[in-house]
């Protein structure tokens, strides 16, 4: 029993010292210092998901954070991710690396180019129809070098509340020089 004890704690100690998912955190502000941004949560909706990327290139599509409006009649979500992809790609074009499945989804209008506390953007309306309700999928495109980040708004197409908010939340992005 002597010799047991020890051994189970030490266990259990390194156990616990394993890779943890980061904590959510309903704050007013999401800032990733490592990626280098913030932006104003909109208020109201709470923090669902949260991931770190791994050092090194990004082939696939990671979650940064992922932000739920479940308040409302009809559930919204803000979710920011990130890929690298080489500079020569186009933000248009960056868009055919998304994993949201846009082939499920047809392009409301054409890209619209943006500019965002300075930073070049680009901004595509995807819609479909799920269920009895259409629904869209905004998604604003950024380039930092080779990551390109996917801040994608996703909500009922009837609902203009939550996507004034998701466009809220976009427009107070300050990337860090």
């Amino acid at each position: 029993m002597r010799t047991g004890l020890p051994l189970l704690c030490a266990v259990f100690v390194i156990g616990c010292s394993g890779p943890r998912a980061p904590a959510l955190k309903d704050e007013p502000v999401y800032q990733n210092s490592r990626e280098g941004f913030r932006f104003l949560v909109p208020e109201g909706w709470t923090q669902y998901a949260r991931g770190e990327v791994p050092p090194g290139k990004v082939q696939d599509e990671r979650i940064l954070v992922e932000y739920k409006l479940l308040t409302s009649e009809k559930p919204a979500a803000l979710q920011v991710t990130r890929l690298d992809r080489p500079e020569s790609l186009s933000l248009d074009d960056c868009l055919s690396a998304c994993s949201f499945g846009i082939e499920n989804w047809r392009r409301k209008s054409p890209p619209e180019p943006l500019a965002i506390n300075g930073v070049e953007a680009s901004r595509v309306v995807f819609i479909s129809r799920l269920d009895k309700e259409e629904e869209t999928r905004e998604v604003v495109v950024f380039r930092r070098g080779e990551r390109v980040y996917f801040f994608t708004g996703i909500f009922p197409s009837s609902d203009s509340k939550a996507r004034e908010q998701v466009r809220r939340a976009v427009e107070s992005i300050i990337w860090k020089t």
